[in-house]
């Protein structure tokens, strides 16, 4: 009986604790879901905003929550984030975006902060394909904007 309840209670800290590092990234996953809805659009000054708006979402992270891993992907997703942050150039965003991608996945499947969909293109990346998150289902590629909306698919709901 000892036993079962020690191992409630470490069952409902672990909940706990996955909790609160959820609410921790969730802001920095709407932030980066505005700088891919700029970048769908292929609007370089939104995208530009939204960056800077990102940075600060990542500053209000509580990285003492995180793992190692995570850690560095945050590290990761703030380098990224200002390189889209410093462009006007939207194709130079869109190669940073790639980047900021992978963190930012990363991040959200060991927090699980909301559901979301990792959406993948073949074409981008110089047809070595590159991913991203969405808050929808739909597919609106990022990487190519108007020219390609609809190119790619989900792989995988976090």
């Amino acid at each position: 009986m000892k036993t079962l309840r020690v191992t409630f209670a470490t069952i409902g800290l672990s909940l706990f604790a996955l909790a609160a590092t959820a609410q921790n990234t969730q802001s920095l996953l709407t932030s980066y879901y505005e700088v891919k809805d700029a970048l769908v659009a292929t609007n370089a000054a939104k995208a530009k905003a939204k960056a800077a708006d990102l940075l600060a979402a990542i500053g209000k992270v509580e990285v003492a929550k995180l793992s190692a891993a995570d850690k560095k992907a945050l590290a990761s997703a703030k380098t990224e984030a200002t390189h889209i942050g410093e462009s006007t150039d939207v194709e130079h965003q869109r190669e940073h975006f790639e980047g900021l991608s992978k963190a930012v996945i990363q991040l959200s499947k060991s927090t699980k902060p909301a559901k979301t969909y990792v959406q993948f293109c073949p074409m981008a990346a110089e047809g070595k394909g590159a991913y991203w998150l969405s808050d929808k289902k739909a597919v609106r590629n990022p990487y190519y904007g108007a020219k390609m909306l609809t190119c790619g698919k989900v792989t995988e709901e976090i």
